[in-house]
């Protein structure tokens, strides 16, 4: 039953999964967090399409400008700071 509500709004979980990204790389800087460790802390690593969620995610956030990737690291870039900072992240 679970299963059907999450495929009735993939949308929905997508961003759900943003959301937990983003706030999860804020409250880690300024330490760096790579997309693996991302996998690890979400409990994804093992299951197919929680990992694919969370690199999902990752990467509509670096294309959206939210996140900055560099050789795997993921860092938050400074309009996604200001805007934490301000409460709105």
């Amino acid at each position: 039953m679970q299963d059907k509500a999450k495929s009735a709004d993939p949308a929905g979980e997508d961003r759900k999964y943003e959301r937990a990204v983003l706030t999860q790389i804020i409250a880690a800087h300024p330490r760096t967090l790579r997309l693996s460790d991302l996998i690890r802390e979400f409990g994804a690593s093992d299951e197919f399409s929680e990992r694919d969620a969370v690199e999902r995610a990752a990467r509509d956030l670096v294309k959206g400008g939210l996140l900055f990737r560099c050789e795997g690291a993921l860092l938050p870039t400074r309009a996604t700071l200001y805007l934490s900072e301000l409460g709105l992240a």
